[in-house]
């Protein structure tokens, strides 16, 4: 057991119980400790694992969006980051704008056109370039095809994940929250209505009032106690890093390409941030698809490397286009693409995140304090109509 665990002396008995130690949970402990409920978390593996979805070095924050209330929640946890950084001494955002471009089709990111229209209707400041223009403000670029424009939005940032990770993980352990690393959870077959929770571990068995559940690719294993399976696709994604110019400036981007054989083009990459010469670059699409975690292998796609290296090579000047150190990730994806955050059907007091993938880290102070009023209230102040699980079509 690692040294950061409490004294397994200590009560076993706890107001809320926390299934899930990625970048949500350890949001979600925070804010159910700092709010004075007595507080445990299990996480299966170490904190800070590459098992999951809560690794690596960056995410991207945007508040570009083709869905309005999408936009106003990343807006929302735009201020809970300032204060979580504000709080803790950290600068866990480091604000690089954002530049989308491409074509204005339908994709799982959104529409360009209808991102335009958001960010126009809500008064978000953003600037828009036609193709001409986009070639001469952003001069990384090699050459785009005729019908490309971009929307650059300045409040973009990169959120530093382990930064983050840590500080969340620091506060909430100052706030009072017991959090157990290599300590799988199985709880005990709850009944609807139920007012309490067993929980068993290899450390004994937990007893909790109210239930968080944020597994991310394990959120079936878990709803297996709850007598519920979600429709959810296990995406093993791809991501290496590319040697750059360290002269040119390199803005945080997402490309919205053509379909090429069935497959959208979707690329996106993060500016020289690890390292003065190097871009991390990344498709948005995997052919490696699991409907279990324990299926995935954690080795990079070869051919999604071919897809990025033959990309990045046509697109961007004064690049290498070898792929360079490359990992993967784990995508949780529900049925319809979008996020599932509610309340457990018949379960008022245990609140779920899942199918969050590729989206979520962005909202992690938001949707870690959604997360506890749902446990401990059943509803949030927030507008999470859209990620109802009653939404249909989500349960296998």
């Amino acid at each position: 057991m690692s040294s950061e665990n409490k004294d397994l002396k200590d009560s076993k008995d706890f107001d809320i119980a926390i299934v899930g130690g990625g970048t949500i949970g350890l949001s979600a402990a925070y804010y159910a400790a700092a709010a004075g409920y007595r507080t445990v978390l299990f996480e299966q593996y170490d904190f800070y694992n590459d098992k999951g979805s809560s690794d690596g070095y960056s995410r991207m924050f945007r508040i570009m969006y083709s869905d309005a209330n999408m936009a106003r929640l990343a807006e929302s946890s735009y201020g809970l980051w300032h204060e979580i950084a504000d709080a803790s001494g950290e600068e866990l955002l480091d604000r690089n704008g954002l530049l989308f471009y491409g074509l204005p089709a339908t994709t799982v990111e959104g529409d360009l056109e209808e991102c335009a229209k958001v960010m126009t209707s809500l008064g978000v400041p953003y600037d828009r370039y036609e193709r001409e223009a986009l070639l001469k403000h952003y001069p990384v670029f090699r050459e785009l095809p005729p019908q490309y424009f971009g929307l650059s939005q300045p409040s973009s940032a990169t959120i530093e994940v382990q930064k983050s990770l840590h500080t969340f993980h620091k506060m909430a352990q100052k706030k009072g929250a017991t959090l157990l690393s290599r300590c799988p959870a199985q709880i005990k077959p709850a009944r609807p209505g139920a007012t309490s929770y067993e929980i068993d571990t290899p450390h004994g068995t937990y007893t909790a009032k109210h239930m968080i559940l944020a597994p991310g690719s394990w959120s079936n294993h878990v709803l297996a106690s709850f007598n519920m399976k979600l429709k959810l696709k296990i995406w093993q994604m791809t991501v290496a890093y590319f040697s750059v110019d360290p002269k040119l400036a390199w803005p945080m981007w997402y490309e919205f390409g053509p379909e090429v054989n069935g497959q959208q083009q979707l690329f996106y990459g993060f500016p020289p941030l690890e390292q003065p010469d190097r871009i991390k670059v990344s498709a948005d699409y995997s052919y490696d698809i699991y409907d279990d975690p324990r299926e995935c292998s954690y080795r990079p796609d070869p051919r999604i490397l071919d897809a990025i290296s033959g990309f990045v090579k046509q697109r961007f000047k004064e690049i290498d286009p070898t792929p360079r150190d490359p990992a993967t990730c784990l995508y949780t994806m529900s049925a319809d693409s979008q996020i599932i955050l509610d309340c457990l059907p018949g379960f008022q007091n245990v609140s779920v995140l899942t199918g969050e993938s590729g989206r979520a880290f962005k909202y992690t102070p938001l949707f870690g304090r959604i997360l506890v009023e749902l446990a401990t209230t059943g509803k949030s102040a927030y507008d999470i109509s859209e990620f109802s699980i009653n939404r249909g079509g989500l349960f296998a």
